[in-house]
């Protein structure tokens, strides 16, 4: 299980790269790095492509992977083996939706985790679901397993489904007619292990058969592995339909794919690309920097994007103070339309300016309340007369 061996696609690239980067550059970003999905698409395959990766980088890396249950076992015992684990580089913890819901197993992986994140050492989950669907977590857990990168892995579409195939044919020394790879790509079936099971039956029977399976056949063959048919994700206008957003994702990914092994300040820009196009901001600004031909000083201008994005968040943080009409989300996420936004906010604190009754006795004041740099300014007469 290496990251090599793991077929790249638009559903879990995003996945797949930060996993990558936890291995290369232990600590350093995504961390903790959740990673969820349904059963067989991957998540375990990568928590060990971690491993395998730091330990070829840094043969002397302590590396240690646990399933959850193990791990509150140990901790529960206060073994030796509980010391390890506060004493790992990287910790990867699998099959983490058999937590349970007992307040002290919450307690002793929370204090495991802080001790590992605030020493800087780098920690990674997989896990069934998301964190906020795991139950009633300990306040400070959820954080914990939040404060991080939260990354799912999608169900594979017809591309990575025949990447998939191919390459384990290649892996077994196999092969089978391009129409029977295409058959059982276009299957109904629903991950990656099950999809490995059809290849391995169709493979069965043809060696059994003593000839090329056709494509007619593979139906027959994989009567009892196909689920419903009509599975709306295995739909090919389901397939061509992609969001806005994941498009931008699989495309930054790439990029980010192509500078890596690049000169430093180049990879610097394509891992900052995503980073906050992970968390939905749009990066199109640094994007025409690691485009450009021009060598740029990249932690200047990853610091001024950065600044940017602390910007955004303090104008909707105001707005959502002042109760205001909030512009689209996507404002928000977007560093190049600060000035748009700041003037909308101007506007909003205008508005949100209000007036006492104590104002409106004319014995007290007089009319006369300029407006000096969006501060409502009283001006009395010494007679107190209006």
């Amino acid at each position: 299980m290496t990251f090599a061996s793991f077929v790249v696609g638009p559903e879990n690239r995003l996945a797949w790269e930060a996993a990558r980067t936890a291995a290369e550059s232990p600590g350093s970003s995504y961390n903790p790095l959740f990673i969820y999905s349904d059963t067989g698409l991957g998540k375990t395959h990568l928590l060990v492509a971690i491993a395998n990766r730091a330990q070829d980088l840094q043969p002397g890396m302590r590396v240690v992977y646990t399933a959850v249950e193990q791990l509150l076992r140990h901790l529960a015992a206060e073994a030796e083996a509980a010391t390890s684990y506060h004493d790992a580089e990287i910790l990867l913890i699998d099959d983490l939706q058999f937590l349970g819901h007992h307040t002290e197993s919450h307690h002793s992986l929370f204090h495991l985790l802080d001790h590992l994140l605030m020493a800087g050492k780098q920690v990674a989950l997989a896990c069934d679901r998301p964190p906020l669907e795991l139950g009633e977590l300990d306040d400070r857990l959820l954080s914990r397993f939040s404060g991080g990168l939260v990354v799912d892995i999608g169900r594979p579409v017809l591309e990575t489904r025949r990447a998939i195939l191919e390459l384990r044919l290649g892996a077994l020394g196999a092969t089978l007619r391009p129409e029977v790879i295409e058959t059982i790509a276009r299957s109904a079936i629903e991950n990656v292990r099950q999809l490995k099971g059809a290849l391995n039956r169709v493979l069965a029977a043809q060696k059994a058969a003593k000839r090329e399976i056709q494509a007619d056949e593979v139906d027959r063959l994989l009567a009892d592995v196909i689920s419903d048919p009509e599975l709306p994700w295995l739909a090919e206008a389901q397939e061509r339909e992609t969001s806005e957003f994941d498009d931008f994702l699989s495309d930054v990914s790439s990029a980010v794919e192509e500078a890596l092994g690049a000169p430093q300040w180049r990879e610097d820009l394509a891992r900052a690309i995503l980073k906050w196009g992970g968390e939905s901001y749009l990066t199109k600004r640094l994007e025409t920097y690691l485009d450009g031909d021009e060598i740029v000083d990249a932690q200047q201008v990853i610091a001024a994007y950065e600044r940017d994005v602390a910007t955004l968040k303090a104008i909707e943080e105001e707005f959502s103070r002042l109760e205001a009409e909030l512009p689209s989300e996507m404002s928000f996420r977007d560093p190049d339309r600060i000035e748009e936004l700041r003037g909308l906010l101007a506007e909003a604190r205008r508005a949100n300016l209000a007036v006492d009754d104590f104002f409106f006795d004319s014995e007290k004041v007089v009319w006369d309340w300029p407006v000096i740099e969006e501060l409502l300014v009283e001006n009395w007469d010494d007679g107190h007369q209006g």
